[in-house]
């Protein structure tokens, strides 16, 4: 027979404090715990997914499964913010290095596939060689323009440039 569990009424865990016992246990012999999160919902807590450590390997229980599928949702948006971010910094580097080498109207262009949705325009340009090596403006939801045949690459417009005499 388990031993009987430590008494954790009232403990907080992230967003979950413990309100009663349950009557159920894991097949490892640990005690359930009922739980009330911050917005108000119960659940029933295994008593070894509760811990306030936050250096433990294990998964840890801090909220509702409602709360829990949020802080997930933001979790992501958060680092796809980041990425966009990194990914502008990166464009915008790379596009100074082209200055001069690029028609003007493409240094014009947005910097990222994200950041034409928001100005609602369908192509940008990274200053990247796509992967058959053209150096070209994107659309958004296609690819390199060169690839498709709609515009020359850099190359291709360096060679026609008019001389300046």
């Amino acid at each position: 027979m388990p031993s009987t569990p430590r008494n954790r009424v009232g403990d907080v865990y992230g967003q979950l404090t413990v309100i009663a016992p349950s009557d159920r246990r894991t097949k490892s012999g640990n005690a359930y715990w009922w739980c009330r999160c911050s917005c108000g919902r119960e659940r029933e807590v295994a008593g070894d997914k509760l811990s306030l450590n936050v250096a433990r390997r294990k998964p840890t229980v801090t909220a509702c499964e409602e709360c829990s599928r949020e802080h997930q949702i933001e979790a992501v948006c958060f680092k796809h913010d980041r990425e966009e971010r990194e990914r502008r910094k990166q464009a915008k580097h790379d596009r100074k290095q082209l200055v001069g080498m690029v028609p003007d109207r493409w240094l014009k262009l947005p910097l990222t596939d994200a950041h034409a949705r928001e100005l609602g325009q369908t192509q940008f340009f990274r200053g990247r060689k796509c992967l058959r090596g053209h150096l070209a403006p994107y659309r958004i939801n296609g690819g390199c323009l060169t690839c498709a045949g709609q515009t020359p690459s850099a190359g291709d417009w360096q060679s026609t440039k008019p001389t300046e005499s």
